[in-house]
């Protein structure tokens, strides 16, 4: 019984269970922040992992006063590992053409959506494209395959990189401290991670049924 209430006051209050956690793990923290990230930004495969709110989550950390968890270290850390996992995926699918096995093993409403944008808005989709869940994590798959300038994708790609950390971090570090992110920690982060599930799935309703209404007036 003993092991579930100390379960339960985890779940209730998990920031100080998380502190204590990093603190005894100390520089190993750094290394796994790093791989999570690296892999969600380099490979499809783990695109399933939460990236953005692992980045809210251990800069609410590292604002708590009896955390050993740097901020200035994690942003560093986390710039240098999205930055070079998008550059991995990006080289990696650079020399398919577009009718590649790959682009076709990845054609699916997620891929079409991130055309659609890319081919709108190249430069916006990679400054801005990491906020949209999934999504974001195709376009390099798409930038490799149009052969877009490497210049010119370090340099967006960089950019992006930077606010989404940035923004992610400034957010978490600000209002980690705070009284009321402290008490309903467990809530805030259920939020984080299925608000932008449940906002990509009625994205793809309100979708269908605009073309559902476009095609009974036709």
């Amino acid at each position: 019984m003993t092991w579930l209430i100390s379960f339960l006051a985890i779940l209730i209050r998990p920031l100080g269970f998380l502190v204590t956690l990093t603190n005894q793990i100390g520089g190993w923290s750094y290394v796994v922040l790093f791989l999570v990230i690296f892999l969600e930004s380099a490979y499809l495969a783990f695109a399933f992992l939460p990236g953005q709110s692992l980045l809210f989550l251990s800069s609410s950390i590292a604002a708590s006063t009896h955390s050993k968890l740097n901020i200035w270290l994690l942003l560093a850390i986390f710039i240098t590992a999205a930055t070079s996992g998008a550059m991995l995926k990006y080289r990696a699918t650079r020399h398919l053409d577009q009718h590649s096995r790959l682009e076709k093993g990845l054609n699916s409403s997620k891929l079409d959506t991130t055309k659609a944008l890319f081919d709108r808005h190249e430069r916006p989709s990679l400054l801005w494209g990491r906020f949209i869940p999934f999504v974001g994590l195709f376009i390099p798959v798409i930038a490799g395959t149009t052969q877009m300038d490497w210049r010119h994708f370090e340099i967006w790609n960089f950019l992006g990189v930077l606010v989404w950390v940035g923004s992610c971090c400034f957010c978490g570090y600000y209002f980690g401290d705070w009284p009321f992110v402290e008490k309903n920690f467990t809530w805030i982060m259920l939020v984080l991670i299925i608000l932008p599930i449940l906002g990509r799935y009625g994205y793809h309703y309100l979708k269908r049924k605009h073309h559902l209404l476009l095609s009974k007036a036709n």
